[in-house]
């Protein structure tokens, strides 16, 4: 029991000292990262590879051409606004790269290493330069934004505090309430935490994506627009999209309300 108590406190201490430790480009909100940007690189790249090693690029020549110049585009303006403001920092370790798969899923998403892979599928809805910057610049977003460390940083803390509450409890009550304990914190962690926090990455990706879409001479109107495309889609039944990419009319509304007040 001591030793549960003792590395709880050391497991506070360290979420409350990390807290602090990465300010997200753009919005300035505060995150908790606990892992290095060389170890999620490393990941990210040996994922990115895997996936390269089994899908098929597309031969759609013009489409490629089209997804890689918007891509171009935002990248330059990106960096030249980051580096123009202090903010370099937030590129640290990203080599962009951009590739159209040969698929009908309307997908897109983004490597924590700047690898974003769109789908042929997605080009259905973001068939215009404006659109696919309203994706690149989302995914572009959940990168700058250092969202996949985050949402690890967030992963692991919860599963070390669950062995070790689980610990403590077992150890009081026996296996019958640990293992009960171990089901509700799953459930707990993930409608009080986790979960949330997806939904706040998604809609600062939308934000950060507007503001990069901004730099870079894009509509950023096109933004809700975008997303209501989509909707449709979703209530057709017609879109994957969504299940790494929530939306709906809040969403929506929210970025309506973004650009009401927009002030890049």
């Amino acid at each position: 029991m001591k030793k549960s108590i003792k590395v709880l406190a050391f497991l506070s201490a360290v979420v409350f000292m990390a807290v602090s430790c990465g300010v997200v480009s753009f919005t300035g909100r505060k995150q908790m990262l606990l892992f290095s940007d060389s170890e999620i690189m490393a990941l990210s790249d040996q994922s990115y590879a895997e996936f390269k090693g089994t899908a098929e690029v597309s031969s759609n020549a013009a489409a490629t051409r089209m997804v890689k110049e918007v891509g171009g585009k935002m990248v330059a303006a990106l960096e030249s606004y980051l580096k123009t403001n202090g903010q370099e920092s937030a590129l640290r370790g990203l080599v962009w790269e951009f590739m159209l798969v040969k698929s009908q899923e309307v997908n897109a998403f983004c490597m924590p290493s700047g690898k974003i892979v769109f789908y042929e599928g997605i080009l259905k809805y973001a068939d215009t330069p404006d659109y696919i910057a309203v994706v690149m610049g989302h995914e572009m977003a959940h990168a700058i934004a250092k969202h996949g460390n985050e949402r690890m940083s967030q992963q692991s803390v919860m599963n070390l505090l669950g062995r070790v509450a689980s610990e403590a409890i077992g150890e009081k009550k026996g296996a019958g309430a640990q293992a009960l304990f171990n089901v509700g914190f799953g459930i707990g962690s993930q409608a009080g935490v986790l979960l949330p926090y997806s939904r706040k990455h998604e809609y600062e990706a939308d934000e950060i994506g507007m503001y990069i879409m901004n730099i870079a001479g894009y509509d950023i109107n096109a933004a809700p627009a975008f997303w209501e495309k989509m909707l449709d889609a979703k209530s057709a039944g017609q879109s994957d999209f969504f299940s790494t990419h929530p939306s709906d009319a809040k969403r929506i509304a929210a970025l309506r309300e973004a650009i009401s007040s927009f002030t890049p």
